[in-house]
């Protein structure tokens, strides 16, 4: 258990390497240069070369193929240690870990094994392209296809958005099987450079998240077979794939949070300094900001633990699972945005304006992107259509 949660209960109590590891590029690397990145909106290169040094990439991937061996809980600390100084690095790691997760999981046939060892030898960095236009974001749909050609396959993709599309290796896509395919009948392709060309079509100039670089593209390319999953995507999503999702994704948020609360923290500790025998005003309300923070790393800590414990199980798959974890997105997202405006109450002014050691301008702003990221309203949804079948909460 305390593997689990080494990382997950506060910055000062991260004993464990990854998140050790993560804390310290974000110290020394990341938070350096965050609100540059976040301004510029600008892919947060410096500390993706960082993650890549120290073999972070491939962290999920098995020993025997050349990665880490570690386990999502490991991960997930990690992600939540960088999110605590720049949040689009923390989501630059999660997001390719989701997708290192699928593979490992899903990817059995030999061309995935082999490129498996090929992203811990060389950290090749994976982005997604599951979302579509014409969809409304129902990423369980697709529009295209992989389609038949007299060289092989291809496959051509309007995509919504490809976070760090550009920087990316290989591109992880979902597509109908075949061009006479239901919607629902897809399969996920893995499209790596350079057969993959990418043609964007519309920019990322967003509240928050800016680092992110979810730039919308017209994908095109060349399709290998071996390239694709030997399973649907549908078994992909829900043995592991959503889970393992929005374990990482709550971890951004959770990491976040605690930037927040950690300036209202010290901006409290400095007003007792000044009046030292005096309990200051906003102290109560610390008090609140940090039962809530608790509530945000407890929520993360059982749901990296339960994934662990599932990992081989078929509770992975039982609704039961399903629905507490989108809870534990939504939950950690909602609580995001209360810990960061709360903090910006205690913080007063100094919070309010940028330029401070306590600004939370970009804390808060990137808050709310996590309850749009990954719908929180399509979770909600997915998790009432559940409980109608089921007897109990």
């Amino acid at each position: 258990m305390s593997e689990l949660l080494s990382g997950l209960t506060g910055p000062a109590e991260s004993t464990g390497p990854l998140e050790s590891v993560a804390w310290k590029i974000g110290v020394d690397v990341a938070g350096p240069v965050a609100d540059e990145v976040d301004r510029e909106s600008r892919f947060p290169r410096e500390a993706v070369e960082e993650l890549k040094r120290a073999g972070l990439l491939s962290a999920l991937i098995p020993e025997q193929l050349g990665g880490g061996g570690a386990t999502l809980a490991e991960v997930a600390g990690a992600v939540r240690a960088l999110a605590s100084h720049c949040t689009a690095s923390a989501l630059v790691l999660a997001m390719h870990s989701i997708e290192v997760s699928n593979l490992v999981r899903h990817g059995t046939s030999k061309p995935l094994q082999e490129l498996q060892a090929e992203i811990a030898s060389k950290q090749l960095l994976i982005a997604n392209a599951n979302s579509e236009v014409g969809i409304g974001g129902d990423v369980g749909r697709s529009i295209c296809a992989v389609e038949p050609t007299d060289g092989g396959m291809t496959l051509e993709k309007q995509c919504l958005a490809i976070s760090y599309g550009e920087h990316a290796d290989a591109v992880v896509a979902t597509a109908r099987r075949a061009p006479d395919s239901e919607q629902t009948d897809q399969v996920q392709v893995i499209c790596r450079r350079p057969d993959l060309t990418l043609e964007q079509t519309s920019d990322w100039d967003a509240l928050g998240l800016r680092g992110t670089c979810s730039n919308g593209f017209r994908l095109v390319a060349k399709v290998d077979a071996g390239m694709i999953y030997p399973v649907p995507f549908a078994t992909i999503a829900s043995n592991g794939g959503i889970q393992a999702s929005t374990i990482l994704l709550s971890s951004a948020w959770v990491g976040l949070s605690e930037a927040a609360a950690a300036k209202a923290h010290e901006y409290v500790r400095a007003a007792a300094r000044r009046s030292i025998g005096t309990i200051p005003p906003a102290a109560g309300h610390l008090a609140v900001l940090a039962t809530e923070l608790q509530q945000s790393r407890g929520l993360l800590a059982t749901a990296a633990n339960a994934f662990t414990a599932f990992e081989a199980s078929p509770e992975m798959e039982s609704p039961g699972f399903l629905a507490s974890v989108r809870n534990v997105k939504v939950s950690t997202s909602e609580l995001a945005v209360r810990i960061t405006t709360g903090a910006l109450s205690i913080c007063g002014i100094a919070g309010f304006k940028r330029g401070t050691p306590f600004t939370l301008d970009r804390q808060i702003r990137d808050a709310h992107g996590s309850v749009v990221m990954v719908s929180n309203e399509r979770y909600l949804r997915a998790n009432a259509e559940m409980l109608l079948a089921r007897k109990h909460l």
